[in-house]
């Protein structure tokens, strides 16, 4: 029988020897931290989290692009606060030499964090939104919502119900949470900036092969439907000046385009039914432009459209592989729809 005054004089506890090992290692991190350079407040480095990436290799890449200086001290403080499942996919711009605790922060966007948002031109105002709430930027409904402010329109001159079609496709750098009307005004104001840099020699001439001036809002329009039918560089400045001489012609755009914009999903081919939908953006039933853009179109499209290819075209079909057939009658152009519809 044991005597029960007697004491263990036996290894630890687990329990009390993981609290040790841990202050030991936590000290060694802090150690590790303090000795650290201080970061230069300048300087960024553009750092990615891919879906699914391991906190080991998070820590890797970290270390390598100089962020943080210990693989121990993240892994560490990672394991002990759980912050694993927490960090968010995206692109960061993160200042080298921060700490490891606080980079744990920023990519569970525990802090405001400097994310990377690329807008592909040609985005809607939707996608747009989509993007940005994935992101935590801001939330979907909010940027939305400040779209449609017509105080913040009229503060960059856009008259128009919407931003769609002035949310310049740019990479931004945002911190997450920020204020939508403030994103919405960085776009715009983007926006403003490019396109009053893009020459419009339509401004200064009167020449009767072509339409009078559009106004800045038509412009835009037309770009978003350049934007959503052209695909290679080239074609841009001619697909332009097709629909440019259509309008001079008073003849329907016919753009799938147009169409493709009120539907709920993207299609590959339209099918006849779908150019009779009944609406003012269905250029296939309506004369002239639509009342507003479909998409967000980039400097591109707005210089092909500022600046088109003096063509007698009338008719265009695509290929399937981003280039299109251009012809300058219907019979032509009937003949190209057959070529590359039966190869024949």
């Amino acid at each position: 029988m044991q005597n029960p005054e007697r004491r263990s004089s036996g290894r630890p506890t687990s329990g009390l020897f993981c609290i040790l090992h841990f202050a030991l290692c936590t000290l060694t991190c802090i150690l590790v931290s303090c000795s650290a350079p201080a970061p230069a407040p300048s300087s960024r480095v553009e750092f990615t989290v891919k879906p699914g990436m391991s906190i080991g290799a998070i820590a890797d890449s970290l270390v390598a692009d100089g962020v943080i200086h210990s693989k121990l001290a993240f892994g560490l403080y990672s394991w002990y606060y759980h912050y694993a499942p927490r960090i968010k996919p995206g692109r960061y711009h993160l200042v080298p030499g921060t700490s490891e605790r606080r980079v744990l922060k920023l990519l569970a966007h525990e802090e405001s964090a400097p994310v990377l948002i690329t807008i592909p031109d040609g985005y809607t105002m939707k996608q747009v939104a989509a993007s940005l709430a994935q992101s935590d930027v801001c939330t979907d409904s909010g940027f939305l919502a400040a779209c449609a402010d017509t105080a913040t329109l009229g503060e960059f001159g856009v008259i128009a119900p919407s931003a769609e079609g002035y949310l310049f496709p740019e990479t931004y750098e945002f911190l997450t949470g920020t204020p939508p009307a403030d994103v919405v005004g960085r776009m715009l104001r983007q926006f403003q900036s490019v396109f009053s840099s893009i020459p419009n020699p339509q401004s200064k001439t009167q020449n009767p092969k072509y339409p009078p001036p559009l106004s800045p809002s038509q412009l835009v329009t037309l770009a978003s439907i350049v934007e959503g039918e052209a695909k290679t560089p080239d074609e841009f400045p001619r697909i332009a000046g097709v629909f440019m001489n259509r309008l001079r012609r008073h003849m329907p755009l016919q753009s799938c385009a147009t169409v493709e914009y009120l539907l709920p999903e993207r299609k590959g081919v339209l099918s006849i039914e779908d150019t009779k939908f009944d609406s003012p953006y269905n250029t296939y039933l309506h004369v002239g432009l639509p009342p507003g853009p479909i998409c967000n179109p980039g400097r591109r499209a707005l210089d092909a459209t500022l600046n088109p290819e003096r063509n007698d075209y009338l008719f265009f079909v695509s290929r399937g592989d981003g280039t299109h057939i251009f012809s300058h009658t219907a019979a032509e152009h009937e003949a190209a729809c057959r070529l590359v519809n039966h190869g024949t």
